[in-house]
Formats: C-alpha cells, structure tokens, sequence
C-alpha cells in the first residue's frame, strides 16, 4: 500500500471519518477484520491509468492518499487519507512458458498469481512463504532488511523487471531485455521501498519449470535444534525451496526441488549426516501443504493471531544468547518462514510487551502497526502494503 501526504509540508487535516464516510457495509469490514481505521473517502480503481491519474490528482490536491490491496503489510493509519483499493489490478498479463518470465499487475493475489502459473505449467515454489491473499505490488513494495538472498526464497530478487509511477518524476520502466536498452536501473528506488517513491504497477518475476520435490518433515525439535538442523543444511551448501518452522508444534518442515537423482542425493546426505525426517510428502501434497500454510501465514492481517504478534528479522546467534523462545516471558509461539545464518525472517506471538536484549536485531514492528500520516511530512513519501 502506498501512503502520501501530498506536496504541502504541513499534515493533511482530515474530517473526522464519521463526518465523511460512505463506505457500504462489505467495504467497512475490509478495515475492521484488519484493524485498520476506516478511511475519509474510498476509490474503486480498475486499470494503472486510472492509479496513475488518482495518483496525481490527489498529489495536487496535497491530499494524503493509500493505495490498500488486501492489507497485510500496512503500517500506517488510514484515518483522513483518500484510499486507492487495487483489486481490479487483478490480471496476469503474459506467462512465457520457455523463459519463465511472468508479468502480472501490482493487485494481484499471492494465491492467484500461483495458481495461474500452475495452470501454464510453471511454479513459484522457489519463493519463500507469503500470505496467500497479499498482493504482488505489496509484497514487492514491504520492507525487508538484510542482504540478498538469491536461491533462498526471495520474492523481491526474483523480479526482473517492474513498472511504477511517481508524481514527482512519473513513469517508470525497467524492461527485462535488452539491458542495454532500458536505462538506469531504478527498481530498488520501488521494491522494498514502502512506495516512498510512489505505487509499483506491474511486475516481472522468474518462475520456474517444476522439478522433482520432497517436503522432509521434522518433529520434536526444540527452536535451538531446528536452528543447528538448519544451519548444518545451509553450510553443507543445500538450498531448500521455502521452510517453515512453528515453536509451540515443535515441526520443522523444510521443501526440496532438484533434478531426480540430486534431490535424493540431498536426502541421503541429510538422513545420514544430520537427522531421519519423520515424513516425506511428495509434490502434490507438498502443494497442498504450502496453500495451508500461506492461508494461515502469521503475517495475514486478518488472521486472528496477527493481532499480537511482531515481525523480526535478527541474525540466528540472536535467538540464541540470550534465547528467545517460547521460556521467554509474553512469547506465546515464534514462526520461522525463512532462514540463513545472517539472516532468520520470524513472527514472535506475545501477550505482553517484547521487551528482550537482542544484539542480533536487524528490525522489528508489531504486525497490525497503526504509525500516522504525519511521519511523512518531513519527507512527503509513502508506504507499500499488499
């Protein structure tokens, strides 16, 4: 979701939401089973030009403006802000079979986006989990700290080519080739960003030809065995497709894809090096795993539990001295979606302030986080949400 304040430095006064919004009933809950405040005024757009004209009227008009997909990743409030709703964004708009390039608009669903490339053949299993119902622009646009992380799931180094808008300098193209062609390569002005240059409009991410695949399933691990289990996989030079693993059930499950005869070359290694997974699934049922877990995914914003937790990303000695886990006080559960040594992606669920020394830390937020509109005054920027 992308947040303006407009051109003007002072913070755009809105009325009081009561004053006036018409939202109907249906565009009402959207918000609350998000917990998000409701909006001045509501635009249904349907078409980038439509974005993009919206876009520029508001920026005029010094009319602080959101552009809300589903909502995952908003952190800003929406009270007194005009909001742009995208889902008309909705379309795929080419898949090459042969290249695996797939160029789809900014509102379309992590879950649709999925299954239409199932359907040409092609799969996006090599990213890591994300929220089914999140938008592509979204997940592109969030803040995600840390180094890249090419092999290991990251949906934002696998887009090789986006278009986006900003009102200052307007249009903007990467184009996926002839390199030489495309100018300056401006995309990580856009992806990570949090739309402080304004909304990403399509994007062009790598998918991939389905390869053979296991999920190996671990159970009974305590976090600080998941943590060795993953490390000794990753510095045996194994990339896995995406891993999830959940404290309070104790599982870690970890997906491989690889041609036949090195996939289970990789299972050999890890059953006598390091662990016997307690269960296989094998490619269909890992598919129907990854939708289970993605339409449960911690970091929905309309998943029950979302309501009290806060992301992280730390190094993984951080987890460790001094540990976070679920002894901690307030930490109810942590879900780890994504890891190397430097890096872990987590979700810690607490039912009291998180207040633990991490030195490890690299940022964290709490995940229904409402900041105001005023933060961008300084700066009239924005934010990105799915």
């Amino acid at each position: 979701m992308h947040v303006r304040s407009g051109r003007h430095s002072q913070p755009f006064q809105g009325l009081p939401v009561r004053e006036t919004s018409t939202l109907s009933a249906p565009s009402r809950h959207h918000y609350e089973a998000r917990g998000l405040d409701l909006p001045a005024e509501e635009r249904i757009v349907e078409t980038r030009q439509q974005l993009i004209e919206s876009c520029r009227e508001l920026d005029g008009a010094g009319r602080a403006s959101v552009l809300v997909g589903d909502g995952q990743h908003l952190r800003h409030r929406l009270d007194g802000a005009v909001v742009l709703r995208t889902e008309g964004l909705h379309r795929i708009v080419s898949i090459d079979r042969h290249s695996g390039l797939v160029r789809a608009e900014a509102g379309v669903r992590w879950r649709d986006f999925q299954d239409a490339l199932h359907a040409e053949g092609l799969s996006a299993g090599g990213y890591a989990l994300q929220p089914s119902t999140a938008t592509l622009g979204g997940l592109l646009a969030r803040f995600r700290p840390g180094p890249k992380t090419l092999g290991m799931g990251s949906l934002r180094d696998g887009c090789v080519a986006l278009s986006a808008f900003s009102p200052e300098s307007g249009s903007y193209d990467y184009l996926v080739a002839p390199r030489k062609a495309a100018g300056p390569d401006l995309r990580y002005l856009f992806i990570g960003a949090e739309g402080r240059h304004g909304p990403i409009l399509e994007a062009t991410l790598v998918a991939r030809r389905p390869l053979e695949s296991e999920l190996l399933i671990f159970e009974g691990l305590p976090l600080s065995e998941a943590l060795g289990l993953l490390e000794a996989i990753y510095r045996a030079g194994l990339r896995w497709q995406w891993m999830h693993y959940g404290a309070s059930s104790e599982r870690l499950q970890i997906a491989l894809s690889a041609p036949g005869a090195l996939l289970r070359g990789q299972i050999r290694w890890i059953e006598a090096n390091l662990r016997l997974p307690d269960a296989h699934l094998e490619v269909e049922a890992l598919r129907a795993r990854r939708r289970w877990l993605e339409d449960r995914h911690p970091a929905r914003r309309a998943y029950s539990r979302a309501e009290r937790a806060s992301g992280l990303w730390c190094t993984a000695r951080a987890l460790e001295n001094p540990p976070l886990d679920r002894s901690t006080p307030g930490v109810d559960d942590l879900t780890i979606t994504a890891f190397t040594p430097d890096r872990v992606e987590l979700v810690v669920e607490h039912h009291a302030p998180l207040d633990v020394p991490m030195p490890g830390v690299i940022a964290r937020w709490p995940l229904r986080q409402n900041l105001p509109l005023v933060s961008f005054t300084a700066a009239p920027t924005g934010t990105e949400a799915s």
